[in-house]
């Protein structure tokens, strides 16, 4: 009898212990809303656990394949009732599936427990759009025909015939073609419209297409990619995959002619001209001109070419003389919406020595798509007549002279030969001598407000960061002004470093106040070399 009452208290002991594991175990279940659903209907999947856990837990990737996911949610919560402690965790998405027939939801692994798979069957609804009715793409190239390294323009505007606000994840695909290059033009414009009685979104985007070589090529338009929610008449929510089908774009690329020599410069239109700057800002249109030694002339070039890129413009190579000093600027580029760009070089020459020279002509050598022939465009040079600044020129004295007299010499040796070189040698020191007499006496008003002039246009050429402006004033000023030689080099070290830093391949840091400083104290060197004079 005590025997079978100690079975009992055993059995009733071991029920209650498999009752408390079975309490404690993790339980873990996975459902969704329908399971006959149609093709791209939106549907939520929702995973609980009872416990209270980390959202990682779940990953929904092996959902990507057949479904349309969006963001998924977790939420935990604790609620205690009668003293008794419930603990949950849930993760929530929709999704909607992308393809007919039969679907597995997968089952997950929820902290070691695995949720039973759910099969889905998914049909077609008749009355659910296209991607193509919701998306229109069309298409406009400014050329069908290319030579290699010449350009067009590709426009492309894609109709939005939904509400934008329904829009999910959408994003503009580039266009695609292999053997041509294709550069987006700014970024794409977007505005409401009304097309056929229906407010549309329109966004156009425009492209640069460059032909690499020659061939027949397809370029494949850019088009929305991305979801759309979409309300049936049934009254459930679908998410449209814009899937829709992209235009085609064809392009031929012609060779370039085997008998072609040169720069390869391809375009429809090159259009080139140029302008002549006196020192005094004058512009001439004349075939010669007249400079004095010092003053500047200002070369300007301007070559427009449609369909080519900033990179495809020539480098203008142009020999001058070398009576002149020549300060050339980096060439500037300005594109235009039309496609063409415009190339601006500009060179400052400064006479140095009198003299007859000419400033070479210019040759542009191209290629004419339209008539598909060679052709050169020709920019004149100028004829230029140099003469020495009277201001600046230094005033020798002019010796007598006497009717020669013949002098029979018998063997005098070596007197007559040293006799010359002191005498030689006394017409340069005396010419020194005069020279710098006149340039130590007080100058004229004449000189003296030029060389004010000179300083102040160089002062404000510094200020403006104008480098040849600098360079040509600081020559004049020097010319009209008595400097020592190391203050000389060092102003002119300075305005080189200017130069590096507003016209060098790298941005160089440089301060102007050092150089003004500098300015001021030649100014103050100049004084009192006057002070001196008058002494």
């Amino acid at each position: 009898m005590k025997l079978k009452r100690l079975c009992t208290n055993i059995a009733v002991a071991l029920l209650s212990i498999t009752s408390s594991f079975a309490a404690m175990a993790l339980n873990v279940t996975a459902s969704v809303t329908k399971t006959n659903v149609s093709k791209d209907e939106v549907i939520q999947l929702k995973i609980v656990a009872d416990e209270k856990l980390d959202g990682s837990k779940v990953n929904f990737d092996a959902l990507s394949d057949d479904f349309f996911m969006g963001r998924p949610s977790f939420s935990s919560s604790v609620n205690i009732l009668n003293g008794t402690r419930r603990d949950s965790s849930v993760w929530t998405i929709a999704i909607a599936p992308q393809r007919l027939g039969k679907l597995t939801i997968p089952s997950f692994d929820v902290d070691g427990v695995t949720t039973a798979p759910i099969n889905l069957t998914v049909t077609m609804d008749d009355q659910t759009p296209t991607a193509d009715e919701l998306i229109e793409v069309r298409t406009q190239i400014g050329k069908a025909e290319l030579f290699p390294k010449e350009s067009t323009t590709l426009d492309a505007r894609i109709i939005v015939k939904i509400d934008p606000r329904m829009l999910q994840n959408p994003s503009l695909s580039d266009p695609i073609a292999s053997g041509l290059d294709i550069t987006a033009l700014g970024e794409p414009k977007q505005y409401q419209a009304v097309m056929d009685g229906v407010e549309v979104l329109i966004v156009d985007q425009s492209y640069r297409v460059t032909a690499i070589q020659s061939g027949d090529y397809t370029i494949i338009a850019p088009t929305l990619r991305g979801g759309v929610l979409y309300s049936s008449q049934r009254g459930g929510t679908k998410i449209l995959n814009l899937d829709s089908k992209a235009p085609e774009v064809n392009i031929s690329v012609l060779p370039v002619p085997e008998d072609y020599n040169g720069v390869w410069l391809p375009t429809p239109s090159l259009k080139a001209s140029q302008t002549w700057t006196l020192d005094n800002g004058e512009s001439t249109t004349a075939n010669s001109v007249t400079m004095q030694t010092g003053d500047a002339l200002t070369r300007t070039l301007t070559v427009t070419a449609q369909g080519v890129s900033a990179e495809q413009m020539p480098e203008l190579s142009i020999r001058n003389p070398t009576s002149f000093r020549v300060y050339p600027e980096k060439p500037s580029f300005t594109e235009s919406a039309d496609g063409s760009v415009t190339m601006t070089l500009k060179q400052v020459l400064i006479a140095k020595s009198p003299q007859i020279a000419t400033l070479p002509s210019v040759e542009i050598q191209w290629w004419d798509t339209k008539s598909k022939q060679a052709a050169t465009t020709t920019l004149e040079g100028l004829d230029v007549k140099i003469t020495a600044n009277e201001d600046n020129a230094a005033v020798l004295p002019t010796p007598s002279t006497s009717p020669p007299t013949e002098v029979i010499v018998h063997d005098s040796g070596f007197w007559p030969w040293l006799t010359a070189l002191f005498a030689a040698l006394w017409l340069a020191f005396m010419g020194l001598w005069i020279r710098e007499k006149r340039s130590s006496a007080l100058p004229s008003a004449k000189t003296s407000d030029k060389a004010q002039t000179s300083k102040i246009k160089l002062i404000q050429a510094v200020q403006a960061g104008d480098t040849i402006a600098a360079h040509t004033q600081f020559e004049k000023w020097c010319k009209e002004e008595r400097f020592s030689t190391a203050s000389i080099l060092e102003i002119k070290h300075e305005i080189e470093a200017m130069s590096a830093s507003t016209m060098g391949q790298q941005s160089i840091e440089w301060d102007k106040r050092h150089l003004l400083k500098l300015i001021e104290s030649m100014r103050k060197e100049s004084h009192s070399d006057e002070v001196l004079a008058k002494l």
